[in-house]
C-alpha cells in the first residue's frame, strides 16, 4: 500500500514537472494574475491558461469556480477556461450547477462551456438551456447547439435568428455560422450588412466567428472587408479571422471575388493578398481585374500586390511596364519598385529613359532601383554615356545617384569616358561635387588612375619618401633635426632605430632599440582624396616613428598659389627650403589626432619646387595630405619633374 503511495506520488510528480515543461513562458505571471483583485487581469489571465490549455492552472481555476463568494462573472469565465482545459468527456458536476443556477449569468456560462462536449447529455442540457426565459441564455445555448448539430440544427435556429435584439446579436451570427447551410449564412450576411449600415457590433461580431473554420465565412469576411475602410479599427480583426483558414480556401474565395466586377471587390481582393496570401496563381486574376479599374487607390493596390516577391513579380513586367507613363507620379514610382522586384528584368533598358524624367520623384525612384539591379546587366564601358544627363544634372539628388550608380556599377572599362566627362568638376570649387565626383572616379579606377583623379583635385600625388625613424610620445625626434632634412639625397642610406609598441607602451623597461638602414622610395597617394598613407608604405613599425617626404613638381612660369595641409599626428612642412608650418596634435589614445593648416600663401617659380614634410605618428592612423589652388579655390595640377 505505502508502495503504491509512492508510486502514485512520483508519477504526479512527474505530471507536474511535464506539465511545467510544456507550459508557454508566460504561464506563471498569468496563474500569479489570477490571484489578484483587478477583474480585467483576471479574465485576461482565464482567457490566456485556456487557450494554451495550461494544465497546471487547474486547481488555482477550479478554486475560483467553485469559490461562491466570488464575482459572479468571473466565476462563469473560470468555469468555461476550467472545460477547455480539462479532458474528461462526461459532463463535470460544476457545469451541471452552473446550468441550473439562479443567476443568468452562470447559465449563460454553462452555455458557453458546453461547447467542449458533445454526447447525449451535452446535446440534451444544450436544448434545456435553449428554453430558457433569459436572452442572453438561450442565445448562448443555441450557439452551442449548432456547433454541436452543425446543419440539422437549423429548423431550432430558424425562428429565434430572424431578428434578433441587438445584445444578442453576436450568438445569432455564430449560431448561423456552425449550421452552416446555404440558408444560415444567406441570413447571417443580412445581419451583417444591417450592422455595418448601422455601425453597430462589428468586431464583437468577428471576435464570436473567428474560431469558427467553417470556409464559407471566408467570402462573409471579405465582403466586410469591402464594406470597410483599411484604416477602420475592426480591419485588423478581419484579416486574422480569415488567417485562421485554410490557405487553399482564402485563395479560392480572393478568386471569386476577382470576378465580382466590383472595384471595391478588386481593391479588397489586392489588400488580403499583400497582407495574407501570396499565392502566385492570383496573379492573372488579379491583372485582369485591375484591367477595369479606375480608381488609383485600386490600381495602387493591385501593384503592390503583384509586386510582392512571393507573387513571382517576373510573371507581371509587362503590366508594370505598362504604368511607366501614367500620368499618377505614385502609380509610375510603385511600378519602378515593382520592376525592381523582377530577377529577369533589364532594367537599364527597361528604366533608360525614365531617368531621364522631368518629374524628379520618378526620376528619383528609377535610379535607386538601378542601384538594385544585377551588376551583369550595366552597360559595360558605355554606363556614362547611359548616366550623362544624371552626371550633368544641376539637381544635386539627381547627380548624387548618378555618381552612386557608376561607382557601383561601373568598372575600369568606365574609367577614361568618365574622367574624360567629369574631369572638369575635378577642378571645381563645389567641394562637395568635387569629392563626389572623385570618389565615384576612384571606385572605377584602374591602379594607375588613382593619382589623376587626385593630382586633378589639386593634390600632391608623386613622393620620394624614407622612414621609419624613432619617436616617442613627446615628439623629441619630431621637433629635433634628423640627416634627411639637413640635405636631402635621394641616394643616401640612414641608420634608424625602431621599437615594437605593446599595448600603448614604447618599449619595456631597460629594452634597447633596434637598429636598421633606410633609404628613399618612391611613394604615389592611392585614394582620391589625396591622403598620403604613411604606414602601408614605409617599414613597419608605424607606432612611434617618424618619416620625410619630399614631392618635385614643375611649373612653367611664376604664380601666387595656396597650400593647404592636413595630417595625422604631427606635420612640418617646408616649400624651397622655407620653413611654412608645424603643426602638433593632442595625443589621444587610439583616436584620430588630425591637425591641419589652411591656404598658406605661396610664390610658385618657373622651374622645379619643392615641398619637404616631415610627418610623425604616436599611435592609430598616419596620413598626410598636400593641396595646391590658386586665389579662386580652383586646383593647381601638380605634375612631377
Amino acid at each position: 500500500m505505502v508502495k503504491a503511495k509512492v508510486v502514485a506520488s512520483l508519477l504526479n510528480l512527474l505530471f507536474a514537472v511535464y506539465a511545467a515543461a510544456e507550459s508557454p513562458p508566460a504561464t506563471g505571471r498569468y496563474i500569479s494574475q489570477l490571484e489578484g483583485s483587478d477583474w480585467i487581469l483576471r479574465s485576461e489571465a482565464l482567457h490566456y491558461l485556456a487557450e494554451h490549455e495550461v494544465q497546471s492552472a487547474l486547481t488555482p481555476i477550479r478554486s475560483i469556480a467553485e469559490d461562491k463568494s466570488e464575482n459572479p462573472w468571473i466565476r462563469g469565465r473560470a468555469l468555461i477556461a476550467l472545460c477547455k482545459i480539462q479532458t474528461q468527456k462526461d459532463l463535470p458536476p460544476l457545469l451541471l450547477e452552473f446550468s441550473s443556477a439562479p443567476e443568468s449569468i452562470h447559465r449563460a456560462a454553462a452555455g458557453e462551456a458546453l461547447e467542449n462536449y458533445t454526447g447525449t447529455a451535452a446535446r440534451n442540457l444544450a436544448l434545456r438551456l435553449l428554453s430558457d426565459t433569459v436572452p442572453a441564455v438561450k442565445y448562448r445555448a443555441m450557439a452551442t447547439y449548432a456547433s454541436m448539430e452543425g446543419a440539422a440544427a437549423w429548423s431550432t435556429i430558424d425562428p429565434p435568428t430572424r431578428a434578433p435584439d441587438p445584445p444578442v446579436l453576436p450568438l445569432a451570427a455564430r449560431a448561423l455560422a456552425f449550421t452552416g447551410t446555404d440558408e444560415a449564412l444567406a441570413r447571417l450576411v443580412t445581419l451583417v450588412d444591417d450592422l455595418f449600415k448601422t455601425q453597430g457590433q462589428a468586431e464583437t461580431i468577428v471576435r464570436f466567428l473567428a474560431d469558427i473554420p467553417e470556409p464559407k465565412l471566408i467570402p462573409l469576411y471579405l465582403g466586410m472587408l469591402e464594406a470597410i475602410e483599411p484604416e477602420d479599427p475592426v480591419f485588423p480583426a478581419i484579416i486574422s479571422a480569415i488567417g485562421k483558414h485554410d490557405p487553399a480556401d482564402t485563395e479560392d474565395a480572393i478568386r471569386q471575388l476577382l470576378t465580382a466586377g466590383r472595384e471595391s471587390a478588386t481593391f479588397t481582393a489586392a489588400r488580403v493578398i499583400t497582407l495574407l496570401i501570396q499565392a502566385p496563381k492570383l496573379g492573372k486574376p488579379l491583372r485582369d481585374a485591375l484591367s477595369n479599374a479606375k480608381e488609383i487607390e485600386t490600381l495602387q493596390a493591385g501593384l503592390t500586390a503583384l509586386g510582392c516577391t512571393e507573387m513571382q513579380p517576373d510573371l507581371h513586367r509587362e503590366f508594370f511596364s505598362n504604368f511607366l507613363e501614367h500620368a499618377e507620379t505614385n502609380l509610375r514610382t510603385l511600378a519602378i519598385r515593382c520592376l525592381s522586384h523582377c530577377q529577369k528584368a533589364n532594367l537599364y533598358e527597361i528604366l533608360a529613359n525614365i531617368i531621364e524624367d522631368k518629374d524628379k520623384i520618378v526620376r528619383y525612384a528609377a535610379l535607386n532601383a538601378l542601384l538594385l539591379a544585377p551588376l551583369d546587366k550595366a552597360p559595360t564601358g558605355k554606363l556614362v554615356a547611359y548616366l550623362e544627363s544624371s552626371l550633368a544634372s544641376t539637381d544635386e539628388p539627381t547627380r548624387a545617384l548618378g555618381f552612386k550608380i557608376l561607382a557601383h556599377a561601373g568598372n575600369s572599362e568606365d574609367f577614361k569616358p568618365a574622367l574624360s566627362m567629369l574631369g572638369d568638376a575635378l577642378k571645381s570649387t563645389d567641394d562637395v561635387r568635387r569629392e563626389a565626383v572623385a570618389s565615384a572616379l576612384g571606385s572605377i579606377a584602374p591602379d594607375n588612375g588613382i593619382a589623376p583623379v587626385a593630382r586633378s583635385q589639386g593634390y600632391i600625388t608623386d613622393w620620394m619618401i624614407v622612414g621609419t625613424f624613432y619617436n616617442d610620445k613627446e615628439h623629441k625626434a619630431f621637433t629635433g633635426e634628423l640627416p634627411p632634412e639637413k640635405n636631402i639625397d635621394f641616394n643616401a642610406t640612414y641608420p634608424s632605430t625602431y621599437v615594437w609598441a605593446l599595448r600603448g607602451n614604447q618599449n619595456k623597461p631597460g629594452e634597447k632599440p633596434i637598429e636598421r638602414e633606410v633609404t628613399w622610395n618612391e611613394a604615389s597617394v592611392d585614394r582620391t582624396n589625396g591622403k598620403l598613407r604613411m604606414g602601408p608604405l614605409l617599414p613597419p613599425p608605424g607606432t612611434f616613428s617618424l618619416a620625410y617626404a619630399v614631392a618635385d613638381f614643375n611649373c612653367t612660369a611664376t604664380q601666387e598659389a595656396f597650400l593647404s595641409i592636413d595630417g595625422d599626428d604631427a606635420f612640418k612642412v617646408w616649400f624651397n627650403d622655407k620653413m611654412l608650418a608645424e603643426e602638433i596634435a593632442p595625443y589621444q589614445h587610439r583616436q584620430s589626432c588630425i591637425v591641419s593648416r589652411s591656404q598658406i600663401a605661396i610664390k610658385l617659380r618657373p622651374g622645379i619646387n619643392r615641398l619637404l614634410v616631415k610627418s610623425a605618428n604616436i599611435g592609430h592612423e598616419w596620413w598626410v595630405r598636400l593641396r595646391l589652388t590658386d586665389a579662386d579655390g580652383k586646383p593647381i595640377e601638380a605634375h612631377k619633374q
